[in-house]
């Protein structure tokens, strides 16, 4: 059993980023789209792992940090062990192949290579299941982001009410 994060030990970087560091990864945080949830504040490299994982896996620039690292919360509280794991193998594989963390590989190509490496893993799974549903079942994002307005069961159908009306532009 993993322990929560309210009984784990406060170590010299967790109290750091729970401090004054973590004032400056706030503001950075909020300048770089939108307000962070309070995990990811307190746990920056984690947060930014999870991140850049996240939005390696399911691409879309628009969406704001914060839609990304909200649905993994539960994950985290449920399997840290699992998540912290895979992120040291995710950055060990980038650090032996590229000489530098995972998140601070600048070319797409390459990140996505390392996570074809680790598909297959229950940390790759893990985190993509959570996702797939954190994102796509997420009516907040439906409409302005994928252009989806909605189930339509409710009014009748689409067969009259626009089932030709699409306004998304990548179909």
């Amino acid at each position: 059993m993993t322990p929560s994060p309210k009984a784990m030990p406060l170590s010299r970087r967790r109290f750091l980023s729970l401090t004054g560091q973590g004032a400056l990864v706030a503001g950075a945080a909020l300048g770089a789209g939108g307000l962070w949830p309070r995990w990811a504040l307190a746990e920056p490299d984690l947060a930014a792992g999870l991140l850049r994982m996240g939005r390696d896996i399911y691409p879309h620039d628009a969406i704001p940090d914060r839609y990304y690292l909200t649905p993994l919360e539960p994950l985290l509280e449920n399997n840290r062990a699992l998540i912290a794991d895979g992120l040291a193998d995710l950055d060990r594989r980038a650090r032996d192949a590229h000489g530098k963390h995972y998140s601070d590989i600048g070319e797409e190509a390459d990140r996505a290579a390392l996570l074809r490496e680790i598909e297959d893993g229950d940390f790759f799974q893990t985190v993509r299941g959570t996702l797939v549903v954190g994102l796509y079942d997420n009516p907040a994002l439906w409409g302005p982001y994928f252009g989806y307005e909605g189930s339509s069961w409710e009014q009748g159908g689409y067969l009259h009410r626009g089932f030709d009306d699409l306004e998304i532009d990548w179909l």
